[in-house]
């Protein structure tokens, strides 16, 4: 046979090795993200990802090469809508190398590749608009680490409630473990037992190495006759232990030591190094070994449904501080206005937000809104009024630790439709806001719009401004348009830009802003 073909043998036997890596992905409804954020494959192994659209939105499954700026690339597509329309709002981008289709709601689809030869961190993601910010993972390649090899066991018969001086015991019995597997059930003892497992792992490089250890009950890791990592004690395996060392390129004596006292009998070990993944060297696996894929839930979701009436959700919102009040509003626009500021915090579209963390854990955190296009109106939660000459000024800054001078919280009211009305007061001038919507903000082009109407009842003080947005806007078509997010843009009759402020002349009476996502 010539060196050609046994290469080539050799080299179909080595791909043949590889177990191929199977994956489940789904869509959580109405939450706009992935269950599963990061996969985990070796170089070049056969992957099959069954993707599957639970929600009641369009989403794909786009798998880029590493460093990608996906949500940018996502994105630039809105600058020729038309055309990423044909193309079923997949980017024409040469980073792209696996996908799916854009799927239905409730489709299903099943991918098929191998994962890249190269070593990395390659990002996946819903390019469909304005989901690239939310919906993402990562598929993470990296070989697996050396396993056991020259694996024996030598078994003890005693009962210990902690790990004995196995030197100064007789092996019960000895022998040598064909798949180099750590594994316990060696003989029919369930119970009142011990076993000292050696045997030889290679380190490829000088560096940090980490160990995995659990078992029921005790045990011990030693690398070069060091311990590295004891669960010592009678137990259950519900914890993995773990500590880091550093090693010499080459082989080291691997030694294992376990009893088992009474109950279940398990042990899981693992190891990895810098450019490796977690490593099994035991058979069994632990319920929650790092390995395979992770899934996205902290807690079941409990996503708070819009349906005909709005719906309010008060808590700790991200980006509106922690006397957030969420509005949900019938066709998928939604604020959060904050009772800190007296101020519009945060606008959106498409889902409203996940109840799990706080029904979970109250005052676990803020929560993020649900959906996308998540927008900062004025940049940070500050006042929208402010007295000053110049309105190209910087606003007060939010300062946590005291309230906003000249401001009042007066509560809210909600009319049939259960949409709120807020009530403060400044500068003893009597202020109401409410909220109102068009179009469809589940759509990339709804043409949604959030209608703001702001009363003002007293006499203003001289040089009064009124806040409506914050950053770099350009005036055309009757509104102004953000040029950090396309087809954004706001309009009120006599706003200007100031500087990064976009205002309007406070005035006594009725103010109306439009914020409106034109594609």
């Amino acid at each position: 046979m010539s060196r050609l073909l046994i290469a080539l043998f050799l080299a179909s036997a080595c791909a043949r090795a590889v177990e191929p890596a199977a994956f489940s992905i789904k869509t959580m409804t109405a939450q706009m993200k992935y269950d599963v954020t990061e996969l985990l494959a070796e170089p070049g192994q056969p992957v099959k990802v069954t993707f599957e659209n639970g929600d009641d939105l369009p989403h794909n499954l786009v798998f880029c090469q590493p460093g990608t700026d996906t949500a940018a690339m996502a994105l630039k597509q809105m600058e020729k809508p038309e055309e990423a329309l044909k193309r079923n709002w997949l980017p024409d981008d040469p980073r792209i190398w696996a996908h799916s289709k854009m799927l239905n709601p409730h489709e299903k689809e099943v991918i098929s590749f191998s994962a890249p030869q190269k070593p990395g961190s390659y990002p996946y993601v819903c390019t469909f608009p304005g989901h690239a910010l939310t919906m993402s993972g990562v598929l993470k390649v990296a070989p697996m680490g050396d396993r056991l090899h020259d694996l024996k066991f030598a078994l003890y018969l005693g009962n210990w409630k902690e790990l004995p001086d196995f030197s100064k015991l007789t092996p019960h019995r000895e022998g040598v473990i064909e798949d180099n597997l750590l594994q316990v059930k060696l003989d029919d003892y369930k119970n009142e037992f011990g076993v000292v497992f050696t045997g030889k792992l290679t380190a490829p490089r000088k560096g940090s190495y980490r160990f995995y250890l659990s078992s029921d009950d005790g045990s011990r890791i030693l690398i070069d006759g060091k311990e590295i990592v004891s669960y010592d004690g009678i137990h259950p395996s519900g914890d993995i232990k773990e500590q880091g060392v550093t090693l010499e390129k080459g082989e080291h004596e691997f030694r294992l030591e376990y009893f088992q006292a009474r109950s279940q009998v398990e042990l899981y070990a693992a190891w990895k190094g810098a450019d490796t993944q977690i490593t099994p060297l035991s058979k069994w696996l632990h319920p929650r070994w790092k390995g395979g894929a992770k899934n996205q839930k902290e807690y079941e979701p409990i996503p708070l449904l819009v349906k005909d009436e709005a719906v309010i959700y008060r808590n700790f919102i991200q980006g509106a501080g922690n006397r957030g009040i969420g509005v949900g509003y019938p066709g998928g626009v939604n604020i959060a206005w904050s009772a800190e500021s007296m101020n519009l915090a945060l606008i959106w579209r498409g889902a409203f937000m996940d109840a799990a963390r706080h029904w979970n854990s109250r005052g676990g955190g803020h929560e993020k809104p649900l959906g996308y296009d998540v927008l900062q109106p004025t940049g940070e939660a500050t006042p929208a009024f402010f007295v000053t000459e110049k309105p190209e000024a910087e606003w007060p800054k939010w300062d946590k630790t005291k309230r906003y001078e000249g401001f009042h919280w007066g509560g809210y009211s909600l009319d049939a439709k259960r949409r709120p009305t807020f009530r403060y007061t400044w500068q003893g001038v009597e202020v109401e806001e409410s909220f109102s919507t068009e179009g469809d903000g589940n759509k990339p082009d709804g043409k949604a719009k959030l209608i703001r109407t702001v009363k003002v009842a007293g006499k203003l003080p001289a040089h009064a401004w009124y806040r409506i947005g914050n950053g770099a806007f350009e005036n055309k078509d009757g509104g102004f348009f953000s040029k950090g997010m396309p087809g954004y843009r706001i309009s009120a009759a006599g706003a200007q830009i100031a500087g990064q402020n976009l205002v309007i002349p406070a005035q006594t009476g009725t103010m109306t802003i439009t914020y409106q996502w034109a594609q």
